[in-house]
């Protein structure tokens, strides 16, 4: 991978960082713990929380680009570091993780 590609994997990862404490704020691990029993969408996660899934701008796709090419544990490691009891229960509940991650890419994707 070129330099610049690792930059904007660096800036994309960053980015994914400020999204997952944003949306975290306020969302308990007892919280979530319920969200993953309904088996909730994050689009229906986003709502309980007040979020609104934000616009792509085309000027950032190389960096959607590399977050979606990601596996589930590459992304659960990067979140960790930001929101780890939230990740604790992503890790407890593997469809509901699995879903929230498909969905988290999906939106980046536009």
């Amino acid at each position: 991978m070129s330099i610049i590609g690792e930059l904007i994997g660096v800036i994309a990862e960053r980015k994914l960082k400020e999204v997952a404490i944003d949306i975290c704020d306020g969302l308990t691990p007892a919280h979530m713990e319920t969200m993953a029993q309904k088996n909730l969408t994050l689009a229906q996660l986003l709502r309980e929380t007040g979020h609104t899934i934000p616009k792509v701008s085309p000027l950032v796709r190389p960096g959607v680009d590399h977050l979606t090419r990601l596996s589930d544990e590459e992304m659960l490691r990067i979140l960790e570091e930001v929101v780890p009891n939230n990740v604790a229960v992503l890790r407890r509940h593997p469809s509901f993780c699995h879903g929230v991650i498909r969905d988290l890419k999906a939106f980046a994707a536009g």
